[in-house]
Formats: structure tokens, C-alpha cells, sequence
């Protein structure tokens, strides 16, 4: 177990932001988790779990509690006899190593998911999800440890409160810490595959019809990539949490509304996806250019990705609070002219712990004056 004294958090995140923690430790085993955990009881620290870092801002201020990062690498895949492969990770795996496995055995169920960075615990309790998969749909299993008592533990999905982009692990409230996930897998389905892909809006699939996993995986990783959505040391525009914002539901007469002013300024309906309940899900990039905000727009130290405005990144040394500023300009301005409130997807960790990321459509003001709302759009 390596333990770190007063040790700067933001090389261990994909936007390259964080302070100071008071103690970072990489956790090899569960029994050197249990041991960091016992580490904070004993101190009165507070504790939080940070995995490859690529779905969270950390305050710039830093963190005063002990920052534990899990570094367990295990992984058994198990064929069963309904045909099905179940794979057992350790939370520590990067997610998308489960994925390119999994297409390469011509698995189906997470090949939509390729490229997204982030390990395997923190893909549990993000509940990560592109073109139509969620890992909701796969998850048997997680074993866990509490984090008062160090008792280990078997999570079942109804455990989890799984939501869009959310479960129970991701409140502050949440007393356990993932050790490993078990995912149910069935052979790849091409038919199916594409009808899914072409439901939510990827026509690449539908046009390409991949017959196999590895096809449609690489042509996942190609359109992630071209939004920029593939971190890369190299690339400032991957310096992001991948998107920043969840795609809103909103009810089927805001999403009405939208879209007839749509059509008379654009001259074509607005992107939207069927939600549950009769309920319409928008697309939080189409709300953020139609308010004005164009790939690259920049706010000091923070900025839109040059190819995707729903991705944040640290252009120019931003602290946390350049990234706040600029989030809170984009979710006023999408609020004042569609009264959509955007949601954060990030998770958020101040110097005490996570909490809600400080900003809201309830501040109506930007760099200190009113903006007026767009009449075309309410």
C-alpha cells in the first residue's frame, strides 16, 4: 500500500485540475482498501474514491481528508449455460479494457460503451451509458466494503437505484466503496445492435450495419474520437470529464414548444429522443450552440472543446472555479431562453467532500448583468 503525504490530485484526473489532498493512497487489494479506511477512521478524515479520475472536478483548493485510489486489476470471464458470459473485474480495470475484450469474444451489451475512460467501479457508479446501453442492463453484482465497519458486502441492482447517469453510489450519503462488478454478457446480436444504435440517433451504425462486436466498437472509438471524447495527453480538447452536462427529459409539451420554435428559426426540428412516461429527451449540446455558445468558447482558464460543446476542458491552467464560472454561464443561458435547467454530471469534490456542484439556473445573472431572455424560444 503506497501512501502519499500532501500530495496535488490533478495529474490523477483527465482535466488536470485538483489541490492538494491530505493523504493519497493506492490500494492494491481489498484488504489494503479496508486498511486506508481504517487509516481515516482513525484520523477523523474524511475519505473519498478516486478512479481514473475522468468523471470529476476537484476543487483547486484542494481536499482535506485522504484521497483512496483502487488499483485492483483482476478480471475472470465465465461462459454459462444459457449461452451467456459473465466477466468479474476489479474495480481498478479501465472500463474500456472490459470492452475491447468483450467485442473481441463477440460479446454484446457494452460494445456502444467503447472509449469511454473511467475504470470499472466508477463506470458502476456513474451507471455509464452511450447509443442506447447503460451498464444497468448488464450489471448482476458488485462486492463492496463499508465504509465504517470495513465488512464486506454483495450489491444486487436493486441496491444500486439505477437513473440516467446516476445511482445510489454516486450521493455523498453513499457508505460503500466498490471492489469489483460482475457483468452479464450475451453473444453479439448484429440485428439488434443496429436497430438500437439507429433508435438513439447513431446513423453511422445504421448505415455501416456491423455484423460483429469489434466492427461496431471501432466505429464507436472513431466517432468518439472525432469529438474529441478520447482522452489524450497530447490533445487539450480531451482534457474534459467527457460531457459535462446529462441530456435533459423534459415534459412532451416543453419538448413541443422547443421544437415549433425551432422549425421557424432553423427551418428543421431540434434533436430528440423518447424518454419514459411520455417524456422527450433533448440534446444538451443542441441547447448550448442555440444559446450562443459555439465550440471553443473560453472563460479565463476554461473552454468548450474545439469539437464538442458538451465537453468542458482545461485550456489554459483553469482552477476549479474557471470551470464553475463557465458552467454556470452555460446553464443560465440555456435556462433563460428554453427554461431547461441543465445538470451537471460531473461529481464534485470540495475540500470537505462531494457536493453539488455550486452552480444553478437559479443565479440569473452572468459576470454580474441580467441577460434577457430569447422570446423565439419560450
Amino acid at each position: 500500500m503506497q501512501i502519499l503525504e500532501n500530495h496535488s490530485l490533478a495529474s490523477h484526473t483527465t482535466m488536470g485540475i485538483g489541490g492538494i489532498a491530505r493523504k493519497y493512497i493506492e490500494a492494491s487489494s481489498a484488504q489494503e482498501l479496508s486498511d486506508a479506511l481504517a487509516i481515516a477512521k482513525n484520523e477523523a478524515l474524511p475519505v473519498f474514491i478516486l478512479g481514473e479520475g475522468s468523471n470529476v472536478l476537484i476543487d483547486s483548493k484542494g481536499f482535506s481528508g485522504i484521497v483512496i485510489h483502487p488499483a485492483m486489476r483482476n478480471v475472470e470471464w465465465q461462459p454459462q449455460a444459457d449461452g451467456s458470459t459473465w466477466v468479474t473485474a476489479d474495480a481498478g480495470v479501465p472500463f474500456d479494457e472490459i470492452a475491447a475484450e468483450a467485442c473481441r469474444r463477440n460479446l454484446g451489451g457494452i460494445e456502444s460503451l467503447s472509449g469511454i475512460p473511467g475504470s470499472v467501479g466508477g463506470s458502476l457508479v456513474q451507471n455509464i451509458g452511450a447509443y442506447g446501453q447503460e451498464i444497468s442492463e448488464v450489471f448482476v453484482s458488485a462486492q463492496a466494503v463499508h465504509c465504517r465497519d470495513c465488512d464486506s458486502l454483495t450489491l444486487k441492482p436493486s441496491n444500486l437505484e439505477f437513473a440516467y447517469r446516476h445511482t445510489a453510489l454516486k450521493t455523498p450519503e453513499n457508505p460503500f466503496i466498490v471492489t469489483s462488478v460482475t457483468m452479464r454478457l450475451y453473444p453479439y446480436d448484429a440485428d439488434k445492435a443496429i436497430a438500437r444504435c439507429a433508435a438513439h440517433g447513431f446513423k453511422k451504425i445504421a448505415l455501416s450495419k456491423p455484423q460483429t462486436a469489434a466492427a461496431l466498437r471501432e466505429i464507436v472509438l472513431e466517432t468518439r474520437r472525432s469529438k474529441a471524447m478520447c482522452y489524450d495527453r497530447n490533445d487539450v480538447n480531451t482534457h474534459s470529464v467527457g460531457s459535462f452536462f446529462v441530456n435533459p427529459v423534459v415534459p412532451g409539451e416543453d419538448a413541443q414548444r422547443i421544437n415549433a420554435a425551432s422549425i421557424i428559426k432553423n427551418h428543421k426540428p431540434m434533436p430528440s429522443f423518447p424518454a419514459e412516461n411520455g417524456k422527450t429527451k433533448l440534446s444538451a449540446a443542441w441547447l448550448i450552440e442555440q444559446a450562443g455558445f459555439n465550440k471553443g468558447y473560453s472563460l479565463r482558464g476554461a473552454a468548450l472543446s474545439d469539437y464538442h460543446c458538451l465537453a468542458i476542458v482545461n485550456r489554459l491552467n483553469a482552477t476549479s472555479d474557471d470551470v464553475i464560472a463557465l458552467a454556470q454561464d452555460i446553464i443560465t443561458r440555456v435556462y433563460l431562453q428554453f427554461r431547461v435547467e441543465l445538470q451537471p454530471e460531473v461529481v464534485y469534490l470540495s475540500q470537505n467532500g462531494i457536493t453539488a456542484l455550486p452552480c444553478s439556473a437559479k443565479d440569473a445573472e452572468v459576470h454580474g448583468a441580467p441577460l434577457r431572455p430569447n422570446p423565439l424560444f419560450l
